[in-house]
């Protein structure tokens, strides 16, 4: 669905910051966040501005998610769920009289669009017959996915917790996942927002460093936020590298909140405009700073940001690797890896690009400007579609950074 796309936002250097006061409103509701407040003993700081650029502008997305979708954990069993509404497979919630949320809306039952995975997510809870169930849906067999679930029922005992999506804008119901009945502490995008500003906002104070936000790919549950430091490296003939800490977050995922140490390669192309291309390693094992997952107490997140220390190795071993390609002799040879991977690329996020990426590598190239020229082009081509992008970007480190 559209409206769950994971957005593009660049922002601009004119956004001079955000007070910690106004930062911490993100998470009033959130109970984790208050503990996660005190441990960071943010009471001491609240006067003070944080002077990351772009951090105002990330602010106020993040109120406007807020402001459109209501998150509820919703538990129940199997026999209070059943399927469809009309012709249209839905997932139907209809024991709500004990959850605060629904009563407050004063209804008893709600019909869920499944979005992402949640459809194979919630059959493979059910003897693992998603796939058997998937074809069902997609060939209109409504009747037999009922019986399969009517005769479940009798066999069957399956209590859940499940992310219901409120879009309080249309009125409309969406199950996003679901999720464990225990050990699950709700690092959400609103937390995360607040933990990496807060933390690089120590850093500069610490260190000589700035840091200022470049740009966030988001959507309702999901963000990555890319900022750049003021440290930057020459890459001799070529620009320079410049160091950007991603920090990024999946509400879901086993993972709740990463820090990355990533790169891009500033140039100038070949028509002398300004450029950029975005090296990040695709494994991530290298590139790991810090991880918060979400089974992990608040007191053990705030111990794992003293992590964040780590950045500058990480950073010193990705400039080790991206200055490997003042070496190329044969860009043409990098093309061909770039075009061989591509070529056998099977995800669904790369196919409905393949054929556009494999035109652009038949242009030739004869020296390095050209082919990051090149590669970037391939990277545009993408636009906005962040997991195509993402995949783009992995491969492209393989081909000119591992060769191989």
């Amino acid at each position: 669905m559209e409206q769950f796309r994971k957005k593009t936002a660049h922002f601009a250097s004119s956004d001079e910051g955000v007070k910690v006061a106004e930062l911490i409103t993100l998470v009033d509701n959130n109970p984790l966040a208050k503990e996660i407040l005190k441990l960071l003993d943010v009471k001491s700081i609240l006067g003070e501005i944080i002077q990351i650029p772009g951090s105002r502008d990330l602010v106020k997305i993040q109120n406007a998610i807020n402001q459109k979708y209501h998150k509820e954990d919703l538990e129940s069993d199997l026999n209070s769920i059943s399927l469809y509404s009309g012709e249209d497979f839905t997932i139907n919630f209809n024991a709500l009289e004990q959850n605060k949320y629904f009563v407050s809306l004063g209804t008893k039952q709600i019909n869920t669009v499944p979005i992402y995975s949640a459809t194979n997510d919630f059959f493979s809870e059910l003897y693992q017959m998603e796939k058997y169930a998937s074809k069902l849906i997609k060939d209109g067999y409504k009747d037999i996915v009922e019986a399969n679930l009517r005769m479940l029922k009798g066999i069957q005992t399956l209590t859940k917790k499940f992310r219901i999506l409120h879009d309080r804008e249309e009125d409309n119901f969406y199950l996003r996942a679901i999720i464990s009945l225990s050990s699950y502490f709700n690092y959400d995008n609103n937390i995360a927002i607040v933990i990496s500003l807060l933390a690089l906002h120590e850093e500069m104070k610490k260190y000589d460093i700035k840091y200022r936000l470049k740009v966030c790919e988001y959507n309702e549950s999901f963000i990555s936020m890319f900022f750049e430091s003021s440290k930057a490296k020459e890459l001799q003939n070529i620009g320079y590298v410049r160091n950007l800490i991603e920090v990024s977050n999946d509400e879901i995922k086993r993972e709740a909140l990463k820090f990355n140490g990533v790169c891009y390669i500033s140039f100038k192309d070949s028509n002398n405009i300004d450029n950029e291309l975005f090296i990040i390693r695709p494994q991530e094992i290298k590139s790991r700073i810090l991880s918060i997952k979400h089974n992990v107490l608040p007191k053990t997140a705030i111990e794992e940001l003293s992590h964040i220390s780590d950045a500058g190795n990480i950073h010193t071993s990705l400039f080790e690797d991206i200055a490997t390609i003042t070496q190329i002799k044969s860009p043409e040879q990098i093309k061909f890896l770039l075009k061989r991977k591509v070529e056998s690329a099977k995800g669904d996020s790369i196919k409905r690009y393949k054929k556009q990426i494999l035109d652009t590598l038949n242009e030739s190239t004869s020296n390095i400007i050209q082919l990051l020229t090149l590669f970037k082009k391939i990277e545009l081509i993408a636009n906005e579609d962040i997991d195509a992008i993402e995949y783009i970007r992995y491969i492209v480190y393989q081909a000119l950074i591992d060769r191989k």
